[in-house]
């Protein structure tokens, strides 16, 4: 039943969701409100407890020159997964299956549908004042109503993805315990769901490229059984030829048990749908 595969479709979504907040700059002003510097907020993949563990060992914050040394490593943004939950609202038929052309001639990848998952994820803002932490919060809350949506590539046939990254709280912590010389830790902590789909393996076989099919001519009584001559009313050979679409000869048969005798050949044009079509399947 399983075999090894590996989609990275879980991987995207985690680095789909930590690129949208790697623009993020504070800007510092004098009283005039001149700018006077400006720096971008780094982002790690990590969780709010390492940051509490990073300001508590981190060595220059007992020295002389503790707000500068402070300054180094804040503001810093963190996120982390903190579960993943089957969303079975989102649900599509099992059995259905995509199609999708093949790099080998002839062939023909097919994989079944998506699975519905919604990944929840915590992100962490810390930074040394408040106006720091108001100026991050602002630059992400105003995109999100309460969702926003991104485009993700997911695998080759399924290369525009479309997944909602819902905001669902934000949360501060301010730390105002201890004397004048401890460092006041600001940190806000927003909760968010991107829902995403999981992919199966992709599978490739070979084209149906020729269909034979007998028709017969018969009559039934009224319980439904066939009564009466049996014999083929029709024989249909269709082959598929060149990029676009399909001509075949259609050879009819026609009587009363008969196979071999033709009476009546015809051609016809039959349109195939744009994945054969991108095969060039000849025959």
């Amino acid at each position: 039943m399983f075999e090894t595969f590996y989609n990275e479709t879980i991987r995207n979504t985690v680095v789909g969701f930590g690129s949208l907040f790697n623009e993020i700059y504070v800007v510092r002003k004098d009283n005039s409100g001149n700018e006077t510097s400006r720096f971008k907020v780094p982002i790690t993949y990590a969780p709010k407890e390492k940051f509490i563990r990073m300001l508590n060992e981190y060595s220059g914050l007992k020295g002389s020159n503790n707000e500068r040394d402070i300054s180094t490593i804040l503001p810093r943004i963190g996120f982390n997964i903190e579960a993943i939950n089957y969303d079975a609202e989102r649900k599509r038929n099992t059995l259905s299956k995509r199609y999708s052309a093949s790099s080998v001639s002839n062939q023909i990848k097919t994989e079944y549908a998506e699975v519905p998952y919604a990944v929840d994820f915590f992100l962490t803002v810390a930074a040394r004042s408040m106006e720091d932490s108001l100026q991050i919060i602002e630059q992400i809350l105003a995109y999100f109503t309460p969702e926003f949506t991104v485009t993700m590539n997911f695998t080759d046939s399924r290369n525009r993805i479309d997944v909602p990254i819902v905001l669902s709280s934000v949360a501060s912590e301010i730390d105002f315990e201890g004397d004048s010389s401890t460092q006041r830790s600001i940190i806000f902590n927003l909760a968010f769901t991107a829902r995403t789909y999981v992919y199966g393996p992709t599978k490739e076989s070979k084209v149906i490229t020729k269909v034979d099919t007998t028709f017969f001519n018969t009559d039934f009584d009224t319980q439904g059984n066939p009564t009466g001559a049996t014999g083929a009313l029709a024989r249909v050979i269709a082959g598929i030829t060149g990029p676009n679409g399909a001509t075949s000869d259609i050879n009819e048969y026609t009587g009363t048990n008969v196979f071999g005798s033709t009476t009546d050949r015809a051609n016809s044009i039959f349109e195939y749908p744009d994945t054969l079509d991108s095969l060039g399947a000849t025959i």
